[in-house]
C-alpha cells in the first residue's frame, strides 16, 4: 500500500492512498459480510444467502459500498501510524475501486497550520492623540447640573433656561399647519446645544398656547456622480407647557452631596473631570494601539487559517448579533450577519492562531514573581490586600488575561507608537477605507 501526502495550503492536506486487492481482501470480505447480515431474501435466513444468489441480485455494489468503508478504517489507521492530526472532520474527497484488482482514494482534513512569526517588532504605527478641551469639562458639568435641576411652571419664555412642552405638525410651503400631527408631548430643553437655531430664536417671548413654525434641511437621496441637494421641511409647533430650568449653584453643599463628600470646590469638580476624561482618552489610545498593532502583525504574516476554526468562531458572532437584536425587537437576516461578520472571523482567528504562535516564541510567560508583582501594583489601586489580589490572579482565566496583558506590552515595546493630532488620523482612516 502506498501513501503520499498532498499540501493544499497551510492549513489543508490531503492524504492519497493506493492499495492493491491484497491489501484490503480481508478487511473487505470483513465489511461485506456485516452487510449480508442485514440482507433479507425470500427462502433464505439473515446471514446464511449464498454468494452468488447475492452477486446475481447486487452485482458489484456490495464491494462498491464495503470500499468506502474500508477507505475511511484506511485513513484512521494510517492516521495513527503517520500522526496526521487532523482537527476537522476528514471528508473523503475522491475514490477509485475497482474489485479484484486496487482501491485509491483521497481524503482531505484540516491541520494546525505551521505559522513562523515575522515583522511583530520594529513596526511604527499612529494613533490619535486626543486631548481634554475646557469645552468637554463644561460640558461635563452642565450635564451634572442637568441631572439635578429642578422645574418651576411658567408662561412666557423669557431666555434660555426653559423647557418646552409641544405637539408638532407638519406644515404646507406656506408654513401652515397641516393639522397632522407628528409628535405629541415633544420636550424641547433650550438650553441644549445642539438645538435648531430656528426653534431657540421663535420660542423666545412665546406664551403658553402660542404656536410658531420652524423648518430644518433634509438631505434627497442621491447618487455618487450627483451633488448633494437639500430640502427645507416645515413644521408648526403649538406650546402646551413651559417650565422654568432652574439649576443648582455648584456650591460646597450641593458638589458634597452629589460626589459623596469626595469633593467641595468647583475648581476641584473640573480638576476630577479633567482627570476621569484623561484617563478614558488614555484608555481609548491604548485600545486603538493595540489594534493598530493587531493590523500591522497580520499585514506581516498572510496565512491561511483553518475553516473549521473560523466557522465556529463565526457561528458565536452570528447568534450574540442576532441575540443582541433580538433583545431590540429588531427583525434580521442571520445571512446577512454571517457575511458582514465573515472577514471579522478571519481575521480574528488569525490573530488567536499568531498570537500565541509569538507568546510561544518569544518565551512570553507569567512566573508566580511576575503575579506576586502584579499583585502588589494592583493592590493599591483596587483597594484588595495583595494576597487577596494573588489568589484571584492564580485562577486560570485571571491567568490568561494577564498573560495576554504581558503580550501587549511586549508588543509596545518592540514597536513605535506614535501619536498624531486625531483630525489627521480621522482623515487618515478615511482615506484608507476608501482604498479598502
Amino acid at each position: 500500500m502506498e501513501t503520499k501526502i498532498n499540501v493544499i495550503s497551510e492549513s489543508v492536506n490531503e492524504l492519497e492512498v493506493s492499495a492493491t486487492y491484497e491489501d484490503i481482501k480481508d478487511l473487505l470480505d470483513a465489511e461485506i459480510k456485516k452487510q449480508v447480515k442485514t440482507i433479507q431474501i425470500d427462502g433464505f435466513r439473515k446471514g446464511k444467502i449464498p454468494p452468488a444468489v447475492l452477486k446475481r441480485i447486487y452485482g458489484d455494489s456490495l464491494e462498491y459500498t464495503a470500499a468506502e468503508k474500508v477507505a475511511n478504517k484506511l485513513f484512521w489507521q494510517i492516521e495513527k501510524e503517520q500522526k496526521l492530526s487532523p482537527i476537522n472532520e476528514p471528508s473523503l474527497t475522491d475514490i477509485d475501486f475497482k474489485p479484484n484488482e486496487k482501491l485509491t482514494f483521497k481524503v482531505s482534513y484540516e491541520i494546525f497550520p505551521k505559522i513562523e512569526p515575522e515583522g511583530y517588532s520594529g513596526l511604527e504605527v499612529e494613533v490619535p492623540d486626543f486631548k481634554v478641551t475646557e469645552f468637554e469639562i463644561e460640558n461635563e458639568v452642565t450635564r451634572l447640573l442637568d441631572a439635578n435641576a429642578t422645574y418651576e411652571d411658567a408662561q412666557s419664555v423669557t431666555d434660555e433656561k426653559f423647557l418646552i412642552t409641544a405637539d408638532i405638525f407638519s406644515a404646507n410651503d406656506e408654513g401652515t399647519s397641516t393639522g397632522i400631527k407628528v409628535e405629541s408631548d415633544y420636550k424641547i430643553n433650550l438650553t441644549n446645544k445642539n438645538i435648531n437655531k430656528e426653534i431657540l430664536e421663535k420660542a423666545l417671548n412665546k406664551n403658553v398656547g402660542d404656536t410658531f413654525t420652524f423648518s430644518f434641511d433634509e438631505p434627497h437621496e442621491h447618487h455618487d456622480d450627483v451633488p448633494h441637494e437639500h430640502k427645507k421641511i416645515s413644521y408648526v409647533m403649538e406650546i402646551k407647557s413651559i417650565q422654568r430650568i432652574i439649576y443648582p449653584e455648584l456650591n460646597e453643599e450641593f458638589l458634597k452631596k452629589v460626589t459623596r463628600d469626595k469633593i467641595s470646590t468647583a475648581d476641584e469638580l473640573r480638576e476630577n473631570i479633567k482627570k476621569d476624561l484623561e484617563s478614558y482618552y488614555e484608555s481609548s489610545i491604548n485600545d486603538m494601539a493595540e489594534l493598530k498593532l493587531e493590523q500591522a502583525v497580520l499585514k506581516n504574516n498572510n496565512f491561511t487559517p483553518p475553516k473549521v476554526f473560523i466557522q465556529n468562531y463565526l457561528d458565536h458572532l452570528v447568534k450574540d448579533e442576532i441575540d443582541a437584536y433580538k433583545k431590540k425587537n429588531k427583525k434580521v437576516k442571520p445571512e446577512v450577519i454571517r457575511e458582514n461578520l465573515a472577514s471579522k472571523a478571519e481575521n480574528s482567528v488569525k490573530w488567536i492562531l499568531l498570537k500565541d504562535k509569538i507568546i510561544e516564541k518569544e518565551n512570553i510567560t507569567l512566573s508566580e514573581e511576575r503575579l506576586k508583582e502584579l499583585s502588589e501594583e494592583n493592590s493599591e489601586k483596587m483597594g484588595v490586600s495583595a494576597d487577596i489580589l494573588l489568589k484571584h490572579y492564580q485562577s486560570d482565566q485571571m491567568k490568561n488575561r494577564l498573560l495576554l496583558n504581558e503580550f501587549y506590552s511586549f508588543l509596545k515595546k518592540t514597536n513605535t507608537i506614535k501619536r498624531i493630532d486625531p483630525e489627521v488620523f480621522s482623515q487618515k482612516e478615511e482615506v484608507h477605507a476608501e482604498k479598502h
